[in-house]
C-alpha cells in the first residue's frame, strides 16, 4: 500500500510540474510577441494597420478586463477548494500518524512489557 501511494505522490508531481512548465513556456513566448509587437515601429505604419493595432489592443484590454473580473469572484471558490483540500490532506496524516503511533506504543508494550506484570500487584 505504502509503495502504491507513494508512486502515485510522483505521477502526480510529475504531472503538476509538466503542467507548469507548459504554463512557463506559454507564458514566456506570450510576453515575447507582446513586447516584440511594442517595440515596433508604430509611425510607420499605414493607417488601416495602425487602426487593426489599436482595435486588437483594445479588444485584448477589455478581454483582460472581464477575465479579472470573473477571475477575483472565483478566487474566493478556488481558495475555499484549497483550504478544504489542505484540511482533509491534514486530517488524513494526522490519523496516520496517530496509528504509527498507536502501533509504535502496541510494539513497545510487547516488547518491554513482561507478560505476567500484574502477579507483583496481587
Amino acid at each position: 500500500m505504502n509503495q502504491t501511494v507513494h508512486q502515485f505522490l510522483q505521477l502526480v508531481l510529475q504531472g503538476i510540474t509538466w503542467v507548469l512548465k507548459t504554463i512557463e513556456d506559454l507564458w514566456l513566448w506570450s510576453w515575447s510577441q507582446i513586447t516584440a509587437m511594442f517595440s515596433m515601429s508604430w509611425g510607420d505604419l499605414a493607417g488601416w494597420k495602425m487602426a487593426v493595432g489599436i482595435v486588437a489592443i483594445l479588444t485584448l484590454a477589455t478581454i483582460l478586463f472581464v477575465m479579472a473580473k470573473r477571475g477575483l469572484a472565483a478566487f474566493s471558490q478556488i481558495a475555499g477548494a484549497f483550504w478544504t483540500m489542505t484540511l482533509t490532506v491534514f486530517t488524513f496524516l494526522t490519523f496516520v500518524v496517530t496509528a504509527g503511533a498507536l502501533s509504535r506504543g502496541f510494539q513497545w508494550v510487547v516488547a518491554s512489557v513482561p507478560d505476567k506484570f500484574w502477579e507483583k500487584f496481587i
